[in-house]
């Protein structure tokens, strides 16, 4: 079996066009589809026989390790060399996008009494929403990131974003709280973080490098618990790996 070559130029396009492979789609190729749209496209047309006889479809191509790319008789070591930093590009290129990926997202403060102080502000979120600043929160594999959006009313604000990494948070509190003058329970999340990557994106650099005490992250929202199960998961997932 003949070596696989490649120059430079070549490489790099074929880098870049793994990147830019959806690892969602390739999870649903078939056997047919890794010969066509991966096979050939990287250079590695001879192995499409054993491919196909072996029954390599997307799902399996991402599981692949390097002794199974010899099982495969692919026996040249520059070829399963060449095979396998493509296919560790598209391994880390799931990974990253499955981390971003959204657990769970919400907008607060929501249409609800339970989730408002006073009869005051409730009507003033039902008649003038628009004039409220909101908060769109989203939880991925990596942590949690909120947008505060700037209201219709403040026309000089800023939007501002932050993110807190799961690696930095110190632990998790829900709670059940009277709210709207004690007539109604509202839930709400809170996380506990230390983490210098969770400062706004507008502050400096020196804010950056000093040690911050953190309020505790709200999330006042009904789906609170089911938030802060997705959250608890996604730490403990993240302190596995960190130890």
């Amino acid at each position: 079996m003949a070596v696989t070559t490649q120059p430079r130029g070549k490489r790099k396009e074929t880098e870049t066009f793994v990147k830019e492979l959806d690892p969602q789609l390739v999870l649903d190729w078939t056997e047919a589809d890794v010969v066509e749209n991966y096979l050939k496209p990287i250079g590695m047309e001879f192995m499409a026989k054993a491919f196909m006889e072996n029954h390599i479809n997307g799902s399996v191509l991402l599981a692949l390790r390097e002794e199974h790319i010899k099982e495969l008789g692919c026996a040249v070591l520059g070829d399963r060399i060449l095979f396998m930093e493509y296919l560790q590009l598209l391994k880390k290129h799931k990974k990253d996008l499955d981390r971003s990926r959204a657990l769970w997202s919400g907008q607060t403060p929501i249409n609800s009494c339970a989730y408002h102080e006073n009869c005051g502000k409730y009507l003033f979120f039902v008649i003038c929403g628009c004039c409220v600043r909101k908060v769109d929160w989203r939880i991925t594999g990596q942590g949690i990131r909120w947008r505060k959006m700037r209201a219709a009313i403040d026309c000089c604000g800023d939007e501002e974003t932050q993110f807190v990494d799961y690696r930095f948070v110190k632990d998790l509190e829900l709670r059940a709280q009277p709210r709207f003058c004690c007539c109604c329970i509202g839930k709400e999340l809170l996380i506990y973080a230390d983490d210098k990557d969770s400062l706004s994106t507008r502050q400096s650099e020196a804010a950056v490098n000093q040690t911050i005490e953190h309020a505790p992250i709200s999330i006042l929202h009904p789906e609170a618990q089911k938030a802060e199960a997705i959250v608890r998961n996604a730490w403990a997932d993240t302190k596995l790996v960190s130890d």
